[in-house]
């Protein structure tokens, strides 16, 4: 060694021991070398509200040298005082009874409004984990692809549906059974991939945990309100119902290891205790009674009384759905308290067990469907409006523009959506589902909104609504000028039909007609004779998605 090796030796081991010395007291101690929240450096800039304010609580610190470290850094993960962001979840709207009003507006709730993305998943498993990867703008593009691809290949099984059941409108009953029958042969793995395709997205879009916190949400048993109770116990008090409904819908999409068929029967009980939490005596009606259908979720209403061996097969088809419910719910309450993967393999298990039975009443469902088609009166299209096409036409912008004002006053009270303020414009469902597919080519669709979007001041709000409503006004004198004009040219006498009269019933045959038009995928799910299982969940699920319904907020959970 020569004396430039060994005096640089000597200088080096006073280096290392120092080193050494700094090494053993960060690990003796190493939440001493985080910074703290509520430290004085901290403390001092929030307080002053410098340009650093808006930075996560982590980076406020402008001597911290680790402020620019990623999430995850010692930085992040040491400190004992992160501030957690609120977490909400998201459900799909009900589907509403066949042929019913469909409602324009969801009522303003205390949680954040669902982003409009969402609209063309209204009918799949995997809506919620898609919700939460939407607000919190954790979506990778492989992802987007994937689902993409989902889309395609679902919109092509309905569109080769559609098109042979419209191609099959003038045969007998019999000879367009047979060719539905074959259809459904051909279509039935391709049918079968794409369900198994929706529960591996699900699978994949539930967030995992990070050290050891789990991303995703709640669990069956986190919280007391939400757990199941025994289906035998007797629930009168609104309160209480609405915490059951939450628990089985809850189980519905987020219990691993059930059927689609078991999924669906969960969502239609919730759909059910929901409905008794509420007790809208909307739905009853001297003539008519609601039938929760096939397929599950799908609600009809069909005559309050009809012959003895149809009552009889309806009693059944009841009985035995309603026993597949209850041992659904008896075992999800069972296993409430065992670990995920032992509740998994219990409801798997009960699963396979299901699936025949499932099936029967599934068979059971399509004979009420034969029977129900032999009926008088059976639904069909009302007969449209006789106006001059050019009145028509200004009478259903007149009615775009009511809706459009509607949204418009509705979004400058509620909060804007997670991914962006809400666009006011009629709504339109094929338009909004377009539009709505836009972000899965994009994978820089960013979440931000600024603070001062979040409402607007009564003055501001005053001065749109009077201007908005001043146009209807306009609109509607020319459309009663144009009216009176067409009644002298065309009816008698003796009409003594008012204006108002005539409007009223323009109005009336004009939301039947589109009624029908929005309800026809629907409509067909339900009750047109010769479908298979599977064609009946693709038409359902396009059925409410043209529904336009909007989407319930989201629910906060922690």
């Amino acid at each position: 060694m020569t004396p430039h090796d060994s005096r640089t030796e000597r200088r080096c081991k006073p280096l290392g021991r120092l080193l050494l010395a700094l090494l053993a007291a960060s690990l003796k101690d190493p939440a001493a070398a985080a910074q703290s929240a509520d430290s004085p450096s901290y403390g001092g800039n929030a307080a002053r509200g410098d340009a650093n304010s808006g930075l996560p609580w982590y980076a406020r610190d402008n001597f911290d040298p680790v402020r620019f470290m990623n999430g995850f850094a010692t930085h992040y993960v040491l400190s004992k005082d992160s501030p957690r962001e609120p977490l909400f979840i998201f459900f799909p709207p009900d589907p509403p009874p066949l042929e019913s009003e469909i409602p324009l507006l969801e009522p303003v709730a205390s949680g954040p409004p669902a982003p409009p993305e969402l609209s063309p998943f209204v009918g799949e498993i995997f809506y919620p984990f898609l919700a939460t990867r939407l607000v919190t703008d954790d979506l990778p593009k492989a992802m987007r692809e994937r689902i993409l691809s989902y889309r395609d290949a679902k919109d092509q099984l309905q569109g080769e549906l559609r098109s042979r059941i419209l191609a099959l409108k003038d045969h007998d009953g019999m000879e367009r059974g047979r060719q539905l029958a074959v259809l459904a042969s051909r279509q039935a793995p391709r049918i079968a991939d794409l369900e198994s395709a929706a529960e591996k997205i699900r699978s994949d879009l539930r967030p995992t945990t990070v050290l050891g916190v789990q991303l995703d949400g709640r669990g069956l048993n986190e919280h007391p309100p939400w757990r199941l109770r025994p289906v035998g116990e007797p629930l009168s008090d609104p309160a209480e119902l609405s915490n059951e409904s939450d628990a089985i819908q809850d189980a519905a999409f987020y219990q691993d290891g059930l059927s689609r068929g078991q999924r669906s029967l969960l969502f239609e009980a919730a759909i059910e205790v929901r409905a008794a939490a509420k007790a809208t005596p909307a739905d009853a009606s001297p003539d008519s009674r609601l039938l929760d259908f096939s397929p599950e979720a799908a609600r009809i209403r069909i005559p309050a009384t009809l012959q003895a061996p149809l009552e009889e097969k309806i009693g059944k088809y009841l009985a035995a759905k309603d026993r597949l419910k209850t041992e659904l719910r008896e075992a999800l309450r069972a296993n409430e308290a065992a670990g995920g993967d032992a509740r998994t393999e219990a409801m798997a298990k009960l699963a396979s067990k299901q699936a025949a039975r499932i099936a029967e009443v599934h068979a059971m469902a399509e004979e009420i469907r034969v029977a129900l088609a032999d009926l008088p009166n059976p639904p069909g299209p009302p007969v449209p409006p006789s106006l001059p096409p050019e009145l028509m036409a200004r009478i259903s912008a007149y009615r775009a523009h009511k809706v459009e004002l509607l949204r418009t006053l509705h979004s400058m009270l509620a909060s804007p959506t997670p991914s962006g303020p809400a666009e006011p414009g009629p709504r339109n469902a094929k338009a909004d589902g377009a539009g709505a597919m836009a972000w899965l080519h994009d994978s820089a669709v960013r979440t931000e909104i600024q603070p001062t979007d979040l409402r607007v001041s009564i003055a501001e709000f005053d001065r749109v609504q009077n201007d908005l409503i001043s146009e209807l006004n306009s609109e509607e004198a020319g459309i009663r000028k144009g009216l009176a004009a067409y009644v002298r040219t065309t009816k008698g006498p003796t009409d003594r039909k008012s204006i108002n009269d005539l409007l009223r019933d323009f109005e009336n045959a004009r939301e039947r007609q589109e009624t029908w038009d929005r309800y026809r995928d629907y409509q067909t799910a339900v009750l047109m004779p010769g479908l298979s299982d599977g064609q009946r969940r693709l038409l359902f699920d396009a059925g409410v998605e043209e529904l336009g319904l909007p989407l319930p907020a989201g629910e906060r959970v922690n």
